[in-house]
């Protein structure tokens, strides 16, 4: 009695062990391909902003206008796949003119950059503000 308690006990182990670790590594799998397609979004978003600014700066409308449909997809992507933290500084930044001219809005796309690094896991030892905007901006704001 006591070897057949033992062997359904073994068996039962081994069922939930293996129940276990499908369902671990599908949460994990899951996880990663989320991980994944926010990090695409936000690539790609970043070259769509980049590629408006060249077009405009550089006076080509219908390149422009491309990189504007695209851009406005890349902000659909970034809204169903971004935390909800990131959405509302994009949402931001957008409220703010999102032409990246002004000192508001250069500083509203600083903090979505620094709230993306934060929803990637980057832990950020000091403020990065000053310094994200100094590279991408070649300006200085003051601190908070």
């Amino acid at each position: 009695m006591t070897t057949a308690i033992a062997a359904l006990l073994s068996i039962f182990g081994v069922v939930v062990g293996a129940f276990l670790q499908n369902y671990f590594s599908r949460q994990n799998n899951e996880a990663k391909q989320l991980l994944e397609s926010r990090n695409q979004a936000f690539i790609d978003f970043f070259e769509a902003v980049s590629l408006v600014v060249s077009a405009q700066r550089m006076g080509k409308k219908e390149q422009e206008l491309e990189q504007l449909a695209k851009l406005t997809h890349e902000k659909a992507r970034i809204c169903m796949f971004g935390e909800e933290s990131v959405v509302r500084h994009l949402a931001k930044f957008w409220e703010t003119g999102a032409s990246l001219e002004t000192e508001s809005e250069i500083l509203a796309f600083t903090r979505f950059i620094l709230d993306i690094r934060k929803s990637l896991g980057l832990k950020d030892k000091e403020f990065l503000n000053a310094e994200v905007s100094q590279l991408l901006f070649a300006i200085k704001p003051p601190r908070s």
